[in-house]
């Protein structure tokens, strides 16, 4: 449709985004200055001489080309901000690692063509990173205070200006609030988990802007920036902040060029994705390049900007031959989440999305004169309110290219757009779709916008130049790397049934892994989807994406966590998460990914859009992350209990089967099971529990004990973890019999020990226990699948009959579903008791069941189980946290000496107590009454007696506590106390 500029405008402002076709210049739209997006704002990229030489030694060359960097890196920077280039001269350079490049003013150069880093083995690791690897540290920050700040604007008023002179580096803020995401239609969105799924939520899509204070007005409290932005600040919608970088860490002057980037895959297999995956990402960087850059055969990208890099040209760069699945995430060549991002004259093929724009890319960034051959899916805007993208004279011939409300390609999309503009873009179609009061739109005009804009500035461009490097500068000849001893292990025994580490008990809080759900942004994601160590979210690392495995190892431990359990999520994607079992349409995946322990066999097409799997091979980064996560909690002091597999994809409802790896449908393998799944009408639910777990069929039973044997291959030798068969393993007694039996035949093999944990039913736990063979392998039981009901019935759900756990739950207590009611702290007291007794070199790891830790402590068990009630039948249950922290300052040198001993308090109904050898210390919990007798004679006569009140967390001296028959001591008041007794 034909319509005039004032037409489009006009309807734009009513609704929402518009196509122009015009035979005269048009106007920008949007009243955002794109110009402002490139190195230094738009200017050229500059020439800097080579300071040093580099040739490939024809090993593996990571450590020989890092020294190089950082030897230049610590050169002075000169007056032109540069300290110079380094000259990779002719050759092909093998790196099995990754290439940093953090300080300011390097340039890392080669020989266009002549020049080839070859990123090899099968990590999927970044080939190149660019940036600080920590935010800067920012102060507190200042209101905006103007009604209004429109799109575009370069000034605004702020309550006070005195912490933002001419110079500053800021960070300013645009909320995003739920009156706003109303506003929007993104929330309250139509469909199952929708809230998970396609909601926005307040946080998650915050708008920030880096920016350098140009002007102060004090008088007026107005202060001018250097760049504009790209969405309006509205007070009705929480309006924005500003606040001053303290220590500017981020670097400034990086660039890299005249590159060949190659990575090495199996070439016998056209879809391998066990490979790097991006060639150059660029994040918390200032005035950076990346030009004359050929990537190929990367799974990704050839460039990734996040979301920190700022004033970035990416230019005549070409992203060839991507191997990968064709899916999302995969062959986004060029993706931008940063700001004052300019990609010019840059080419890709067989794209999944040639030109990206990702989540809140704050802009204004460019896309100049680029263009795409074979393209597999629309280039453009895909995840969420990508601000002050201009996509000018691009090319996409077998695609579209749009900006559009889209919940297809993204987790939560929706408006992937705003105050946008598709400016002579030629492709298959053409869309552009904003929200009223930030319209997209698609123009036809007959002369350029970026350019113009530049020029309205004062900026000339140039052709950019790459020295020639002519004379070659001195050869780099890296000295012998120092290597740096590994961090001291912290193995785990276990000692009267409870967990030790150097001499101190190990008792502390247990997390369980998230298994399902997914959110893609960085601000929100661990708030609303927790953490897990085989979660990848391709380009990003960080809390809730892709974890940063040390940072993770040190926020559980900084939180109290000692115990982590793991396993296999419960799909690979987040479209399942709605819940159905229909096959996808396509491979458009929403990450982040929950990549499962089997392989790709890059043949075919599962459930979920990609290709078969393979489950009698592995999938390398899955045990890669779990063996790097393990050394970590040795080191850090954690244990983690390892699951194979997840019950949960075997029992319940369909959608818990229909992406599952071993589902026929998904898999390549004779695996015996029934296809099409024995789906109840409706697929509400599917019983194949019995048929997965069962070892009759011999290649099931081969394909079961060759994946056992490989999570041994990889894991045995970790001291500081512990295997299960499954999580919630609702399955028959035979298969973890199998289970052991397999482990024990790989311990016979390799001379090891390996510790077993049992999370089953009673009945199964009490099969095994009563095993003369099969026990000794067993370390830890979960007991969190039996309990005593407050009338002291005993609840305990049999495995083995395709129901699982939280099934008979929910059948036996309406309302309820992963836990049963609440129960009493004698009820725990006794169920932990019972087994105890019998077998007190086991760590048993009781459910609190709403009764607190106290009744675990005192039972003897060795820490609590990951899964809670959800309510207590008492409003003074003691606090896990202070009742940790009373353990760490009391007894952590004497607690596993402790036992649960009967007969030297009177009343052993309300007063339990430990103790151990003549010198050990006593701990009495005393529930209730005003004192408590002595039934019989301590080993001493006198001790000295320390109160703890479990309500409170407050302790107070005891005057001098006879130990003798009959005492009585009087208690600070009627309620539960804990009474210390020490020599």
């Amino acid at each position: 449709m034909v319509v005039s500029l004032r037409q489009v405008l006009v309807g734009a402002l009513l609704a929402s985004g518009c196509c122009i076709a015009a035979a005269q210049a048009a106007k920008n739209p949007v009243s955002i200055d794109f110009s402002f997006a490139g190195f230094e704002a738009g200017k050229p990229i500059p020439s800097v001489a080579a300071v040093l030489a580099v040739k490939p030694s024809g090993k593996d060359d990571t450590a020989l080309l890092q020294s190089a960097i950082d030897h230049i890196s610590a050169m002075p920077v000169q007056a032109n901000g540069f300290r110079g280039a380094i000259l990779l001269e002719a050759g092909q350079y093998l790196v099995g690692g990754q290439l940093h490049l953090r300080a300011s003013g390097v340039v890392l150069r080669g020989r266009g063509s002549k020049t080839t880093l070859l990123a090899t083995g099968n990590n999927r690791r970044t080939l190149i990173e660019v940036g600080s690897h920590t935010d800067s540290e920012i102060g507190d920050p200042v209101a905006i205070t103007d009604e209004t700040v429109p799109t575009g604007a370069r000034s605004f008023k702020v309550a006070d200006t005195a912490a933002f002179p001419v110079g500053t580096h800021i960070v300013v803020r645009r909320p995003s609030t739920i009156e706003w995401i109303k506003s929007l239609g993104m929330t309250g969105l139509p469909g199952t988990f929708a809230n998970a799924r396609l909601d926005w939520h307040p946080r998650s899509h915050d708008l920030v802007w880096d920016r350098t204070v140009t002007a102060v007005d004090a008088a007026s409290g107005r202060i001018e920036i250097d760049a504009p932005i790209t969405t309006a600040l509205e007070k009705r919608y929480g309006g924005g902040t500003v606040a001053a970088v303290r220590t500017n860490e981020t670097p400034q002057h990086i660039g890299i060029e005249a590159l060949t980037l190659e990575s090495a895959y199996d070439t016998h297999f056209p879809k391998d994705e066990e490979h790097s995956w991006i060639a150059i990402a660029l994040d918390h960087v200032e005035d950076g390049w990346v030009r004359q850059v050929t990537a190929r055969h990367f799974v990704a990208s050839a460039v990734r900007t996040g979301l920190r890099a700022r004033r970035i040209t990416i230019a005549d760069c070409r992203f060839e031959a991507p191997i990968s699945e064709v899916g999302g995430y995969r062959r986004q060549a060029f993706v931008v989440y940063g700001q004052q991002v300019l990609v010019e004259r840059c080419h890709s093929e067989a794209g999944m999305n040639d030109f990206a724009t990702g989540l809140l890319a704050a802009g204004p960034n460019v896309f100049l004169d680029c263009d795409a051959s074979g393209s597999l899916g629309a280039s453009g805007a895909f995840e969420g309110w990508a601000s002050g993208v201009l996509y000018e004279n691009v090319h996409v011939p077998d695609a579209s290219v749009q900006l559009i409300l889209d919940q297809t390609r993204a987790q939560g999309a929706g408006w992937t757009a705003a105050n946008s503009v598709l400016w002579n873009v030629t492709a298959k179609s053409v869309e552009a779709k904003g929200p009223p009061e930030a319209p997209n739109f698609a123009i036809h005009s007959e002369q350029p916008l970026y350019q113009v804009e530049l020029a309205a500035r004062g900026i000339t461009t140039s052709a950019d130049t790459i020295p020639q490097d002519k004379s070659t500068p001195p050869l780099f000849k890296a000295e012998r790397p120092t290597s740096t001893p590994e961090p001291a292990e912290h193995p785990f025994s276990i000692v009267n049934g409870r967990f030790v580490m150097d001499g101190q008990v190990a008792w502390g809080e247990s997390q369980g892994e998230a298994w399902w759900k997914g959110d893609t942004s960085p601000a929100t994601a661990v708030l609303t989807t927790g953490s897990s160590i085989t979660r990848f979210m391709p380009g990003q690392v960080g809390p809730g994406l892709t974890e940063d495995l040390p940072e993770f190892a040190t926020r559980l431990k900084a939180k109290g966590v000692i115990f982590l359990q793991v396993g296999p999520g419960l799909w690979y994607e987040h479209r399942r998460d709605a819940h159905m079992i229909d096959h996808e349409p396509d491979g458009n995946v929403w990450a982040p990914f929950f990549e499962m322990p089997w392989a790709r066999s890059g043949k075919g097409t599962g459930w979920d859009g990609l290709s078969l799997f393979d489950v009698s091979h592995y999938n390398p980064w899955y045990f890669e992350r779990h063996r790097e996560f393990a050394k970590l909690a040795a080191q850090q002091g954690l244990i983690v209990y390892f699951d194979l597999y997840n019950d949960h994809n075997v029992l319940e409802i369909g959608p818990h089967w229909a992406d599952f790896p071993w589902r026929p449908a998904n898999n390549i393998n004779d695996t015996g099971l029934p296809e099409p799944p024995p789906y109840h009408p409706g697929g509400t639910r599917l019983d194949v529990g019995n048929e997965f777990f069962s070892v009759s069929y011999a290649p099931l039973r081969k394909l079961h004990h060759d994946y056992i044997l490989h999570v041994l291959d990889e894991l045995g030798d970790m001291p500081n973890v512990i295997f299960g068969a499954a999580y919630q393993y609702a399955g028959p007694l035979e298969f973890e019999q199998f289970f052991q039996d397999t482990v024990a035949e790989w311990e016979k093999q390799h001379h090891r020990h390996v510790r077993l944990a049992l999370t089953t039913s009673k009945q199964t736990t009490d099969a095994i226990l009563a095993d003369p063979v099969r026990s000794k392998q067993i370390a830890a039981v979960d007991m969190r699948y039996w309990i005593y009901e407050p009338d002291g019935t005993l609840f305990a759900p049999k495995a083995g009959e395709n129901h699982a756990f939280r099934e008979l739950i929910s059948k036996q207590f309406p309302g309820y579903t992963d836990t049963p009611p609440p129960t009493t702290p004698e009820l725990v007291y006794k169920q932990v008791r019972e087994y105890r007794d019998r077998y007190p070199n086991i760590a048993f790891v009781p459910m609190e069941s709403g009764a607190g830790p106290l009744p675990i402590l005192m039972g003897g068990a060795a820490s609590q189980s990951s899964l809670r009630g959800r309510t207590s039948l008492y409003k003074d249950n003691p606090s896990d946290a202070m009742i940790d922290q009373f353990i760490h300052d009391h007894l952590a040198t004497a607690l596993m000496k402790l036992s649960p001993v009967d007969g030297i308090v009177s009343d052993a109904t309300h007063n339990w107590v430990l103790a151990g050898a003549a010198n050990d210390p006593v701990l009495i919990d005393t529930r209730s009454g005003s004192n408590l007798t002595l039934a019989k004679a301590l080993p001493h006569p006198a001790y000295h007696g320390l109160w703890f009140n479990p309500r409170t967390g407050t302790s107070k001296e005891a005057a001098t506590i006879s130990g003798q028959a009959g005492t009585v001591i009087e208690k600070p008041d009627a309620g539960e106390w804990l009474l210390l007794l020490q020599q």
